[in-house]
């Protein structure tokens, strides 16, 4: 089945996403990483194509979506999202975040408990506020372009090592979105550190999937989410580092793929308002 590409207009600007055709069950929706793409999930939309509706969307500052001004909040990011949710006719949805799609996907759940069937995220920084700030501090922000490109190098570099081997189109492709999303993964990073995740994914009440890979660096704070929800499906992936889409899918596919079976069949449940 072929993956489509096309915008949805929001009220920040148009939103890129990628989406495929699929049977009877409910759409999955996925929102990528930073610094990559809705490009990220081609994978797992293939994969999935066929049995459900998926559709992967570009966060704004990056890919094909609009630059915002200044600075978003979280929320920013939630209601541009929802906004190109309904704009495609998405009622009803099981929805998927990867690492800075973790945080606007929860905020997404807790906001419409009634449209998101479950909530499924793949490294989660559940940090404290101190937490927070130490890695605000500690991930610097983009280099500004030079005249002789040294900005480049450094960046490729950082790149490389988000992932376990050596993947020329993989590290290139991170690399390009990168250098697309020079403002944008600042800003991103800038609202997710300013937001209290912990207490949001309290406020969800949907059936939740918490995974990571288990050599991301997010790994040690899923102990905390078995301990703090457990009503909490928790999964450990293979060594992907934060690529877990693309060097893991068919593993990463698997685990959504039942995790939504049980789910659509009754055997998971949320937790209690």
């Amino acid at each position: 089945m072929t993956i489509r590409k096309a915008y949805v207009d929001t009220s920040g600007g148009q939103v890129h996403f990628r989406h495929i055709a699929g049977g009877p069950g409910l759409p999955v929706v996925f929102l990528h990483r930073t610094p990559a793409s809705s490009a990220s999930f081609e994978g797992m939309l293939a994969a999935l194509g066929g049995e459900r509706p998926c559709f992967a969307f570009d966060t704004p500052g990056f890919g094909g979506s609009f630059d915002p001004p200044g600075q978003p909040a979280i929320l920013d990011y939630r209601d541009w999202l929802a906004d190109a949710l309904t704009g495609v006719g998405l009622t009803r949805f099981h929805l998927y975040g990867h690492h800075t799609g973790t945080h606007i996907a929860t905020e997404l759940a807790a906001a419409w408990p009634d449209r998101v069937a479950s909530l499924m995220l793949n490294g989660m920084a559940y940090l404290t506020a101190d937490e927070r700030a130490a890695f605000r501090n500690m991930v610097a922000p983009a280099q500004p372009p030079d005249p002789d490109g040294h900005y480049l190098q450094p960046l490729w570099q950082l790149v490389k090592s988000l992932f376990p081997v050596w993947d020329a189109g993989l590290v290139h492709r991170e690399f390009t979105a990168a250098l697309r999303a020079q403002a944008g993964r600042d800003q991103a990073f800038r609202a997710i550190w300013d937001q209290d995740f912990v207490a949001v994914l309290k406020r969800v009440r949907c059936p939740v999937l918490a995974t990571t890979a288990e050599d991301d660096f997010f790994l040690p704070y899923l102990e905390r989410i078995k301990s703090s929800h457990p009503h909490a499906r928790t999964v450990v992936t293979g060594r992907a580092k934060v690529a877990t889409p693309e060097l893991d899918t068919a593993r990463g596919t698997a685990v959504v793929r039942e995790f939504i079976a049980d789910v659509e069949a009754g055997r998971l449940s949320g937790s209690a308002p």
